[in-house]
């Protein structure tokens, strides 16, 4: 069973300025035109920290100099007790304005694959960067995103009676809202963290974060006394502010990735014949092509003028190893029968080559098709329950098989290694 606890969180102090400015998302979804925005909000901003300039190894040095300086200047604060923190997020989506609850503690590490389980493979680059990092500030400085299965709702109902009437909400420039509220008491933190840990917990997002504090537990050992936990965020599966977007695929035929060659622009179309049935969605464009997929539940394939809606062939699945759960997830048919079956690679080297891509745009992916050689992967979201069943499977979806949102912000709470 997964163990959750509570810890002496580092949080920005009141001379850093609102909260608001202060904040970044996680890291791996900032561009370069992004953080410099971020950087400008506030010379005290997060981004300053999850993804410092520079190249390596003095971009981490930098890291840790300023996580020192802030703490010396009370820009940053310890917390003077252990705690555990409640954390709302209200955003806007298509059905409506939304509130998530969550609750961040630590959690025990342990291997994947009983109490934590994964849903996704990982590329190995983000890993090493984040290592690297995390070695260098003693500190874990964004949660992993964790989802408890809270069958009676219990862990939703506790945190939002735990909220209240708590005072504070702030909005962030994406509209989003939130409100954070430490908690102190012992009694309260124990049924909190028992209700959280109830069961195994998925990862939602953050599946690098948690490799690497494997990985850190593993180099660190004693030196580092609080590596045996990881920071987490843990939201209930019956929350309905737990939403899934799809993210979109573009793939480039070896030739057209080189600048040319004989494989420099492939007959899509009569390359994936072998693995599913093709329908035609003739006068389609991004929006409306996002759209079908998302209530078909196919992947639509734009290959220049081509477009086209694709069902898996059972036979296809089957010959791949392929069952019903894992079909169930779009990415992994797509994964095994196109990028493994028919770029020969898979989704790592594939990304390593300049083969794939991935955007969160639908007409983003869309636009990139008009290139030779070039296909866009327009991809349904996926449901929670899908994800579930596969990983009760025990298996490992392809990199980017889902996108929670919203993201969890780095710069709520951060997580010192230095004591237990």
């Amino acid at each position: 069973m997964p163990h959750l606890e509570p810890f002496r969180a580092l949080r920005y102090g009141p001379v850093a300025g609102p909260l608001a400015d202060l904040l970044a998302p996680p890291y791996d979804v900032i561009d370069a035109g992004a953080a410099e925005g971020l950087r400008d909000r506030s010379p005290w901003n997060a981004v300053r920290l999850v993804l410092p300039e520079g190249d390596p190894p003095a971009r981490y040095r930098l890291a840790a100099e300023r996580l020192e300086a802030w703490a010396a200047r009370t820009i940053l604060r310890r917390d003077g007790v252990p705690t555990v923190t409640v954390y709302r997020q209200e955003f806007e989506a298509p059905e409506g304005r939304l509130s998530r609850h969550a609750l961040f503690a630590a959690l025990r590490l342990e291997p994947l694959g009983a109490g934590v389980l994964p849903h996704e493979r990982t590329h190995s680059g983000p890993k090493e960067d984040r290592l690297a990092l995390t070695l260098a500030t003693r500190a874990q400085l964004s949660p992993v995103f964790l989802a408890a299965r809270d069958a009676d709702g219990s862990l939703l109902e506790t945190l939002r009676a735990t909220l209240g009437s708590a005072a504070g909400p702030f909005r962030t420039p994406d509209g989003i809202s939130h409100l954070l509220h430490p908690v102190e008491d012992s009694a309260r933190i124990s049924v909190l963290c028992a209700l959280a840990a109830d069961g195994p917990l998925l990862i939602a997002d953050g599946h690098h974060r948690y490799e690497t504090a494997l990985e850190v537990a593993r180099r660190a050992g004693d030196a580092l006394p609080g590596s045996g936990s990881v920071l987490a965020c843990v939201v209930s599966e019956r929350d309905p502010g737990l939403r899934i977007r799809a993210t979109h695929r573009v793939l480039r035929a070896p030739g057209a990735a080189a600048g040319g060659g004989d494989d420099a622009s492939p007959d899509w179309p009569t390359r994936l014949e072998a693995g599913f049935w093709l329908h035609e969605l003739p006068g389609t464009g991004a929006r409306e092509a996002a759209a079908h997929a998302a209530r078909s539940g196919r992947i639509v394939l734009r290959a220049g003028d081509v477009v086209r809606a694709l069902e898996p062939r059972p036979d296809a699945l089957a010959d791949a190893g392929l069952e019903e759960a894992d079909a169930a997830v779009p990415a992994v048919p797509l994964d095994r029968l196109v990028v493994e079956g028919l770029l020969g690679r898979d989704a790592d080297a594939a990304t390593r080559d300049g083969l794939l891509s991935y955007h969160r745009d639908p007409g983003e992916a869309w636009d990139a098709a008009t290139r030779p050689g070039t296909a866009a992967f327009l991809l349904p979201p996926v449901s929670l329950a899908a994800v579930r069943r596969a990983t009760e499977l025990g298996r490992r979806l392809p990199p980017k098989s889902t996108y929670f949102e919203p993201k969890i912000p780095s710069g709520l709470v951060f997580r010192p290694l230095d004591c237990a």
